[in-house]
């Protein structure tokens, strides 16, 4: 990996983050934060475990996330709360 695709990848995750951030972060008047209230720390563990899925990071750094990739991260965060 060289330094380019590196720092496509920060790019991309702190996209992700912030996008994230939109709907389930009481921080950042998400969307639906009073129901879920992920921290930023559950939300970047979210994500690290999704991009652990090769297919799923390589999309995500081609397309961008999107709708489906935000909640597979819900999930994946719910599932390590337990409720789920």
């Amino acid at each position: 990996m060289n330094l380019n695709e590196m720092m496509k990848i920060c790019e991309r995750g702190h996209e992700f983050i912030d996008y994230m951030n939109m709907f389930y972060s009481l921080e950042h008047d998400g969307v639906y934060a009073e129901e879920m209230q992920f921290t930023h720390e559950e939300i970047v563990d979210g994500i690290n475990e999704y991009f652990k899925d090769e297919t799923a990071l390589k999309n995500v750094m081609k397309y961008g996330a999107d709708t489906v990739d935000r909640e597979l991260v819900r999930d994946i965060i719910l599932k390590m709360r337990g409720e789920q």
